[in-house]
């Protein structure tokens, strides 16, 4: 009796940490919840300070801990370059804030990257150990299954759109812009699991995520989020075979098209920056990028002057101010102003690593590595131009894909060599 209770438990845990990080975004909308723009001091501190997201990454990083994460850490065979290139770059992170011109600001974001260095370590050492990465593809669906939901009614509750605040107020996130960085992940995530799905049921659930993604994020007006979507298909067909089928053609092009037609009929927002057509006047004018030159020619002056170790995160403000933009939209820059070449050398360390191991673990294992790399490679794409690798919760979604990645590719190494590196996973329970 006791060893069947156990079973249950285990079987239990498997899908725990998995629902706990797809559900986060519909988490936070529901917490966040305020369709007549009236929002309580509680409210207030879960949409600027990403509560939700610390605590699910404080959460699995808990779990970790208790599941072996700091002996699997001492036992690891890490890549010699990688640990040298991590370490400088956390002691860069927590030492800048001394110096930053906004130390309080400094100091937070410094305590949010740590915990987002931690929480992928977490999530590296418990995917394949505690539940399989097809787990946590399939919570994030449906965590984005329930954020469809919320968004109707959310839209269907708005008692004034006139008044309505939708730049700053919509579904809770700090400005509507922040809501194109999750429909990205979830577009591309959906169109990868859409070319890997095995059965009718999982290919037709992938296209209506992605339908509804697409639609969602031009209704927005996040022209972005298309784009880096799109690239990070391109990239896909040219890394792997399954995306080059038909059916996933076929599949991608009638996900865009439903949701141009859907959005063309859809009524509009009253509001300058969204809708399908304020996508298409902005991508056909010469402001097409929207200041962005300019934002980019202030950062590099401010560079320019303390370029080895940078400010500090979060220091655009006091260093290279434009408006009321708090980030360079360009993760390069961002990364170079706050942390300055240093930092930037050691993030490009751990990329190349990464990458390099990553590239033949997603092509050998494919199933669900193929929908996370989509996501991840869209953010990537999307945060040359945009800044959704500043904020805590798309920040968290790639690390999260980053991690299930990291921890499939240590499965293929010891399945081929038996040799095991890094986090080696144990089968899962």
């Amino acid at each position: 009796m006791h060893s069947e209770t156990q079973s249950s438990a285990d079987k239990l845990a498997r899908f725990f940490v998995p629902c706990v990080v797809g559900l986060a975004i519909p988490v936070f909308v529901a917490l966040a919840w305020s369709p007549d723009g009236r929002w309580s001091a509680a409210e207030y501190s879960i949409r600027d300070y990403a509560a939700v997201i610390v605590i699910t990454e404080f959460f699995t990083i808990l779990v970790a801990i208790r599941e072996g994460l700091l002996t699997a850490i001492a036992r690891g065979n890490w890549p010699r370059g990688a640990v040298i290139a991590a370490v400088v770059l956390a002691l860069l992170i927590a030492t800048t804030p001394a110096f930053a011109p906004d130390k309080p600001t400094a100091v937070i974001l410094a305590v949010y990257w740590l915990f987002h260095g931690a929480f992928a370590l977490a999530l590296t050492h418990l995917s394949g150990r505690v539940f399989q990465p097809r787990d946590l593809v399939h919570a994030w669906m449906a965590g984005f299954a329930i954020f469809v939901i919320e968004f109707f009614l959310f839209i269907h509750e708005i008692p004034d759109w006139q008044n309505f605040d939708w730049k700053w107020g919509f579904m809770g996130f700090p400005h509507i812009r922040h809501a194109g960085y999750y429909l990205g992940a979830m577009a591309a995530l959906s169109l990868g699991a859409m070319a890997v799905a095995e059965t009718r049921r999982e290919w037709w659930w992938s296209w209506l995520s992605a339908a509804f993604a697409f639609g969602i994020a031009l209704w927005t007006g996040s022209r972005g989020a298309v784009f880096a979507v799109i690239g990070a298909v391109a990239v896909g067909m040219l890394l792997f075979p399954l995306f080059r089928t038909i059916r996933t053609w076929c599949g991608t092009l009638a996900s865009m098209i439903a949701a141009l037609i859907v959005v063309w009929i859809a009524p509009a927002a009253p509001y300058y920056l969204m809708g399908l057509g304020h996508a298409v006047q902005q991508t056909e004018s010469a402001d097409v990028t929207t200041g962005r030159t300019t934002i980019w020619k202030n950062v590099i002056g401010a560079i320019r002057h303390r370029p080895l170790f940078g400010y500090g995160d979060g220091q655009m403000r006091k260093v290279a101010p434009f408006a009321d933009i708090v980030q360079p939209h360009d993760s390069i820059l961002q990364v170079t102003l706050a942390w300055g070449l240093a930092g930037l050398a050691c993030v490009a360390v751990l990329a190349v690593v990464f990458l390099s191991r990553a590239l033949p673990a997603v092509r050998r294992e494919q199933g669900p590595l193929v929908p996370v790399f989509t996501a991840m490679t869209a953010l990537a794409i999307l945060s040359l131009y945009d800044g959704d690798l500043y904020y805590a919760f798309s920040t968290s979604i790639f690390l999260a894909c980053g991690a299930v990645i990291a921890s499939q590719w240590n499965v293929a190494v010891v399945r081929n060599t038996q040799q095991p590196e890094m986090l080696t996973p144990a089968p899962v329970r």
